[in-house]
């Protein structure tokens, strides 16, 4: 009877710790529905407080700290931000390296971070990105997100500059196979999955530019312009297809 008794009483408090933390990940959920990323933060970290090591607590951790580079205008900020970023989307990976989605923050992640780093460094992070965009296909083919990340991969390594080309050639050993047909391939399996994505619509069409096909690149592009903004980095995108657009 006492065993039973403490089996009981167990229960009822892990019962009783569970439910919080799907209230603070419900919490941070709505908030990261209106890119209130700087509080939807706070409320996902009290969850990994209450349950650490957990792979969807820490990639939406990372997910904010991300996002928040966005509107973020100083690097030593942005770095910061990036920092957190990765850290937790490693972390997320670690703890299931079979969840798709957090191998896709961490690509994102590396991509992010990328930027800020020297052409060195953003080549050798290009591999990873690569590697965890990869994973995240070869586990649920049905991410948008991670054939976009397939897309930039091949979109930004095909249109590398010479000097550029020259130092991905030394790192990777031969020049990576990427190709803008590749990157367009890739994207159209994203608009397929999420037509309704901006950045989707936006980087097919600025890919479509690139290989002078013209009249779909307009389409996709238009596409793109035409829908609403719902991502934190919608208006950003819109601006790079305005820009591909008037150069048409």
């Amino acid at each position: 009877m006492k065993r039973l008794a403490l089996a009981l009483l167990v229960s009822l408090v892990m019962d009783a710790s569970a439910q919080p933390v799907t209230e603070l990940i419900a919490q941070g959920d709505a908030l990261d529905a209106k890119n209130r990323n700087a509080e939807a933060v706070k409320i996902y970290l009290q969850a990994d407080a209450a349950k650490p090591g957990d792979a969807e607590i820490l990639r939406r951790i990372a997910k904010q700290y991300s996002q928040q580079m966005v509107s973020e205008s100083t690097t030593p900020a942005n770095r910061e931000l990036g920092r957190k970023a990765l850290d937790y989307a490693k972390r997320a990976a670690a703890a299931d390296p079979d969840n798709a989605s957090a191998r896709l923050s961490l690509a994102i992640c590396y991509g992010k971070v990328a930027f800020l780093e020297s052409p060195r460094t953003r080549i050798e992070y290009s591999r990873l990105i690569k590697q965890e965009a990869d994973a995240a296909v070869r586990l649920d083919a049905t991410q948008d997100y991670a054939w976009h990340v397939l897309g930039r991969w091949n979109y930004e390594l095909a249109n590398f500059n010479p000097a550029l080309k020259f130092l991905a050639q030394t790192i990777y050993g031969k020049f990576p196979d990427a190709s803008n047909e590749r990157a367009a391939a890739c994207f159209e399996r994203a608009v397929a999955l999420r037509p309704d994505r901006v950045i989707h619509q936006i980087e097919l069409g600025r890919t479509y530019a690139a290989l002078g096909r013209k009249e779909e690149a307009r389409a996709a592009l238009k596409k793109g312009l035409s829908l609403p903004s719902r991502e934190k980095d919608d208006d950003e995108s819109k601006q790079r297809g305005r820009k591909t657009l008037d150069q048409l």
